[in-house]
């Protein structure tokens, strides 16, 4: 018969190997591919709970869907159980292109099983991750939870939610509204309206056309925008700098505001009322007007 101490090492180390067959789970792929011919224009909607998103425009007129089920797991057995459970489900309509990325119901899991495969826990699995062409004049509309979103020469209307993670697009071509609490936001090559609502997020806009109208809790924004638009220019943050460039041509009212941070420009301008925290003027011959607010960080508005 075995002894209190012999007992007590068995158990410690079967605990030790439990705890390194998590650590140490492999990652299994599973791909899927669709390919539907679409009449242009087209709206794609896409909802997933997390993963990389990578979507881009092209000439041709058809949809391309590939994915990657990405599940991380201690054998291949739980692996495929997990992936089989996760459904690409894909609705064609006239107009509408709609992919859900179901989670299915399995039997005689607990809730830690779950908050693995959602993304909760540190050693979650579960994710999807997206490839898509799509006639570049559609619109697209993706929900998501935690995904790292990449857009590429789209020339419809974009709309994102997505909780957590980044959002990264150039050559795209008409109104963007981007709902993002937090992670990294990084436009460039834009030309069309810019919406962005956050909470703490790192912002980079390079803007060739449009208006903007931007709000974050925390994090810089950098803007560097024609002010092609006759539409005005709103910049919000509560303890974030914000940079904002213009060209050395052009013109507008400007209307900046901060409590604690400073205040600087390398714009000439008419001073029409200034204070210790504001300052409103004009520059050029008149145009939209910008107005930039800081609660306390800096305000800066440079030329290039």
């Amino acid at each position: 018969m075995p002894s209190f101490k012999t007992t007590v090492l068995f158990c410690v180390c079967g605990l030790f190997l439990l705890a390194a067959k998590r650590t140490y789970a492999a990652e299994f792929t599973y791909e899927y591919q669709k390919t539907l011919q679409v009449e242009s224009p087209v709206v794609l909607n896409l909802n997933l709970v997390r993963g990389n998103v990578n979507i881009s425009g092209s000439e041709e007129g058809r949809l391309v869907i590939e994915a990657i089920k990405r599940v991380r797991a201690t054998n291949e057995l739980e692996a495929q159980e997990v992936a089989d459970h996760i459904e690409i489900k894909v609705d064609v309509s006239s107009e509408q292109v709609k992919i859900n990325t179901n989670y299915l119901k399995m039997l005689n899991r607990n809730p830690s099983f779950w908050q693995k495969v959602l993304g909760a826990g540190s050693d979650s699995y579960g994710s999807v991750d997206y490839t898509i062409t799509l006639p570049s004049n559609s619109s697209i509309e993706i929900n998501s939870m935690a995904a790292d979103i990449e857009l590429s020469s789209i020339e419809g209307e974009i709309h994102i939610e997505n909780t957590a993670g980044s959002t990264r697009g150039e050559f795209l071509f008409g109104p963007i509204t981007v709902r993002q609490p937090q992670g990294v936001i990084d436009l460039e090559w834009i030309e069309g309206d810019i919406r962005i609502k956050s909470s703490s997020s790192k912002i980079t806009i390079k803007q060739v056309r449009g208006a903007i109208d931007l709000s974050t809790y925390s994090g810089n924004v950098t803007i560097q925008t024609e002010l092609a638009s006759p539409r005005d220019y709103f910049v919000e943050t509560t303890s974030g700098a914000i940079t904002f460039s213009i060209p050395e041509a052009a013109s507008g009212v400007l209307n900046i505001e901060t409590k604690v941070g400073e205040i600087r420009t390398e714009v000439p301008v008419t001073i029409k009322s200034v204070s210790h925290h504001r300052i409103i003027g004009e520059f050029g011959g008149g145009g939209p007007t910008i107005t930039l607010s800081s609660s306390s960080g800096n305000v800066t508005v440079a030329q290039y």
